[in-house]
């Protein structure tokens, strides 16, 4: 997190990866480091989940999980729905006090996606789909539009 820090970046960026979140203790302590830094951060899939443990929320493995192409998925505050790509097995089951729920699966209603409360305050979005996904649906590449618009905020 210092190291970062020194780096001063505009925006911090939590990809996607494999595994089991819980399982990355390290950098979900250093995840708690940065967002007292008030750093713009983005996490996708993994980082999705690791920003919700890393502030205090929960995270559960799916008994199937998501795989593939063609998961709807609902943006709450465009009240629109997108198709998504999607492949992960574990889902955030508590969003974090600070966070709200911005997106949801309308296939099982697991969450899909968090925002900050207050982005005065914390500049946190996630989304657990892939909206980097190619080839396949890109109607959702829009989220990293909003992810540049938080970090000039």
């Amino acid at each position: 997190a210092e190291r970062i820090k020194e780096l001063a970046p505009d925006g911090i960026m939590l990809s996607n990866g494999p595994g089991d979140p819980a399982e990355n203790v390290e950098i979900i302590e250093e995840l708690k480091k940065l967002s007292e830094m008030k750093i713009p951060t983005f996490g996708i899939c993994l980082g999705h989940q690791i920003v919700a443990l890393s502030l205090g929320g929960e995270v559960s493995k799916m008994k199937f999980g998501h795989r593939g192409s063609n998961h709807p998925v609902k943006d709450i505050d465009r009240n629109k729905i997108f198709i998504s790509s999607q492949n992960h097995g574990y889902v955030v089951t508590k969003v974090p006090s600070i966070l709200r729920e911005s997106h949801i699966n309308l296939n099982d209603n697991t969450n899909e996606g968090m925002k900050s409360i207050n982005t005065d305050e914390y500049k946190i979005m996630t989304v657990q789909f892939h909206p980097e996904a190619s080839p396949g649906p890109e109607e959702t590449a829009y989220i990293f539009d909003e992810f540049l618009s938080l970090i000039r905020k």
